[in-house]
């Protein structure tokens, strides 16, 4: 089975974080420490917020990308996997109805 675009992008975070290269974000960030991680993550949490505010469809997927990488590196900081979010969101669905 293939792993999905998040999971892959997950997998290539933890590759950085393992194995640090000089010319990466990913590594410059894990190299900051968990406060700039959660500062880079509030600040493109009100990026979204901005966005929906008004810039348009394309910028809020921009966005919402850049939050969805900042949420998976958080994630990596924390030893939080995909897998973990998963299970809670079927968790939390179970007897509910599916719209």
């Amino acid at each position: 089975m293939e792993k999905n675009t998040l999971e892959q992008l997950y997998c290539l975070i933890l590759e950085r974080k393992e194995h640090p290269r000089e010319d990466s974000y990913t590594c410059s960030l894990f190299a900051s420490g968990k406060d700039e991680i959660l500062k880079k993550f509030g600040e493109e949490a009100v990026e979204v917020i901005i966005a929906a505010k008004g810039q348009g469809m394309r910028r809020i997927i921009e966005e919402l990308s850049d939050l969805c990488y900042h949420t998976l590196v958080l994630m990596a900081c924390e030893g939080i996997w995909p897998e973990d979010i998963y299970r809670e969101l079927h968790r939390r669905s179970k007897g509910r109805e599916t719209p």
